[in-house]
């Protein structure tokens, strides 16, 4: 640690000291992306992919992206923040394209649930490929480097940066969550007290890593970025639920 705080200090780039940091904006900030999230969700027409309600949902999840990636309080530089929103919109890509369950299947969905089954279930598949991607440009950015200072840290918060906005196109699949045909309402009721846990767990994490976190310097509000990191990551729970819901 005193050799990171040695390099940052020789670029001009050294960490906010550690103050007492109050957990309450990153929690105003996750409340604030759940009732947006949750509110576009909850509009009619939102389950119907390539509809305008469904057009807004992508509008904000993308939102959600580009804004996390301008305040991120994560230390993976320029090159980080893109290729992390570079896949979160191939991410995105995945989850709103729905003729990707029968290419990547070779299925064809005759019905509207098979369909969200084929969605989820390829979304899953395009997140596992973006990932094992993800791994590979970010060790490639760290032997780019030179010097290779804090190289472990970087990297790892570039793959957190990135793992981040994969998951946050899980979103995309709320509407279906909450209103998928042919699901016991037992069922459904799980599901959502899952990814409500989930976030819970997430909102509680986040306090620690606000608690603890040392943004650069430069760092925009780096307090937003981590209120908007668990809603993030609460997307894959939301993906995940809807596919478990589904094979129910």
């Amino acid at each position: 640690m005193t050799d990171v705080k040695n390099a940052d200090a020789l670029r001009g780039d050294a960490p906010l000291p550690r103050p007492s940091r109050s957990v309450i904006r990153p929690l105003l900030v996750q409340m604030a992306a759940y009732v947006v999230l949750v509110s576009v969700a909850c509009l009619p027409g939102s389950a119907n992919v390539g509809g305008a309600v469904y057009s807004l949902l992508l509008f904000a999840v993308g939102i959600l992206i580009m804004l996390s990636e301008f305040f991120t309080p994560l230390r993976d530089g320029l090159p980080g923040r893109i290729t992390a929103c570079v896949l979160g919109f191939c991410s995105m890509i995945c989850a709103a394209t729905p003729f990707l369950g029968e290419l990547v299947f070779g299925v064809h969905p005759d019905v509207v649930e098979g369909s969200v089954y084929l969605s989820v279930s390829a979304w899953l598949a395009g997140c596992a490929t973006l990932l094992v991607a993800l791994l590979v440009v970010s060790f490639a950015r760290q032997m780019a480097r030179n010097p290779r200072t804090d190289m472990i840290v970087q990297m790892s918060h570039m793959v957190m940066d990135g793992v981040c906005c994969i998951a946050a196109a899980g979103w995309c699949f709320l509407p279906m969550l909450m209103r998928a045909g042919g699901v016991h309402p037992a069922a459904r009721a799980v599901a959502l007290a899952a990814v409500a846990v989930v976030a819970l767990a997430l909102g509680a994490v986040s306090c620690l890593w606000t608690r603890d976190a040392r943004p650069l310097a430069t760092a925009r509000s780096p307090w937003v970025g981590m209120g908007m990191m668990p809603v993030m990551l609460t997307g894959a729970a939301v993906g995940i639920a809807v596919l478990v819901l589904l094979l129910v």
